[in-house]
């Protein structure tokens, strides 16, 4: 397929490549909510733990985190406190997907100060 052609079929697909990330970019984030593993998708396309906050769920990746998954299947069901960043990851059912890149998974603090 000539290169002009699979250009005009990106295109036409609404194709386009993702626009870098200046270099030092990131976001932190930190969610206080209740966590949830085993968690199943359509196709796979999840880590499979996630925490949920004021109505909202964020997908978390533990492969940084030593013993992340052990962790994460101790405090299933409870309060957790998750420090991390957040990224933005290519997926196929979704085109985008938040996940939350754990570096911090302790167990929320029974009296939490509002922020």
């Amino acid at each position: 397929m000539p290169l002009s052609q699979a250009l005009l079929m990106m295109v036409a697909l609404g194709a386009s490549p993702a626009a870098p990330s200046p270099a030092g970019d990131y976001i932190r984030v930190e969610i206080r909510g209740t966590l949830r593993t085993g968690m199943m998708a359509i196709g796979g396309e999840t880590t499979g733990t996630v925490v949920s906050a004021r109505g909202a769920t964020w997908e978390l990746d533990l492969t940084s985190l030593p013993q992340g998954r052990q962790r994460a299947e101790s405090l299933a069901g409870r309060r957790v406190l998750v420090k991390g960043s957040l990224e933005i990851r290519p997926g196929v059912e979704r085109r985008e997907r938040a996940i939350v890149a754990v570096s911090s998974l302790e167990p929320a603090p029974a009296a939490d100060s509002a922020r």
